[in-house]
């Protein structure tokens, strides 16, 4: 036998192995919460070759059929995480009854939020305010979760997502997933960041913290130029609210964010990574042809060209 073969075989044998102890779990869980039983499972087992049936098929019927937002599984695999993302689920995760203690809670919103990178609104208060302010991405990864958990209790990341999203960031992601941080600065102190993902040239915001007056508000958009500079191709927020909204966003149902998804998910990965970067830069006008953004405020909304710069 070779050794090839050899290794192939006990690849496979892990795999079974897990799937089995991931039943084994899922078994426990829905003792304890039957609750879950009335929503739908996700397993690393449908992301085997040949599995019948697939989370691609599987996420379709649910898109299709499922009247609400969550499905729930009980592994929190880092790649698994990835697999949920490329599918268009938000991983969130959740306490429950016995002793298994948290679920992941893969959320499939019936309608998404997601920016056009053209009509990002950069708004007034936010240029005047950007000259206090630096942005960098992925250079303090684990201070942002930190600080995020500070800012909204455990919520929904819990120890097992968190040491997921850790992973896969340490990783440097898995297929065409990444994970991501943002951090703003004020005077050299870290005053606003968030936590993201990106799946192909799809960027996807999770949860993000905020200390000083505007660092947020200027963090968001700052970082909406800088990905429309590096070519990503929209932005998913996912639930709606009322600033996503403002910064130019739309509700979208959930077929037509699952077709934009599929349509750019494959693509090549983009690296965003940034050294800290004054954000007053990024934030003012340029005139390049084929390059456009709202320019916002006073009730006048002025369509301009920009460049990050």
């Amino acid at each position: 036998m070779s050794s090839n073969s050899g290794s192939g075989g006990a690849e496979k044998k892990a795999r079974k192995a897990g799937s089995d102890g991931n039943a084994k779990a899922e078994g426990i869980i829905v003792k304890h919460n039957p609750w879950l039983s009335r929503i739908p499972c996700l397993s690393p087992a449908m992301t085997l070759p040949n599995a019948d049936p697939s989370l691609s098929t599987i996420t379709d019927r649910i898109a299709r059929m499922w009247r609400s937002d969550f499905s729930w599984s009980a592994s929190f695999d880092p790649v698994f995480l990835s697999n949920l993302m490329k599918e268009g689920y938000l991983p969130t995760a959740h306490d429950v009854d016995g002793p298994i203690k948290y679920v992941l809670l893969p959320k499939l919103h019936e309608e998404r939020c997601l920016l056009s990178f053209p009509d990002l609104n950069v708004n007034r208060a936010s240029r005047k305010a950007s000259p206090r302010f630096r942005i960098s991405v992925d250079q303090r990864f684990d201070e942002v979760v930190e600080r995020c958990i500070q800012q909204h209790g455990e919520s929904w990341l819990h120890p097992p997502i968190v040491e997921g999203f850790k992973e896969l960031f340490r990783m440097g992601g898995a297929g065409s997933v990444r994970m991501h941080s943002v951090e703003c600065y004020e005077g050299g102190a870290l005053v606003a960041g968030e936590l993201g993902y990106s799946v192909g040239q799809c960027y996807c915001s999770l949860t993000g913290f905020s200390s000083a007056k505007s660092a947020g508000t200027v963090q968001l958009i700052a970082l909406g130029v800088h990905l429309h500079s590096r070519g990503l191709k929209f932005w998913d927020f996912g639930m709606g609210m009322e600033y996503k909204h403002a910064m130019g966003a739309v509700d979208t149902e959930r077929m037509d964010f699952l077709e934009r998804l599929h349509a750019t998910r494959d693509d090549t990965p983009i690296d965003i990574s940034m050294q800290p970067t004054d954000c007053a830069p990024l934030l003012k006008p340029r005139h390049i042809p084929g390059t456009r953004v709202a320019i916002g405020g006073g009730g006048v909304r002025l369509v301009v060209a920009w460049k990050a710069g």
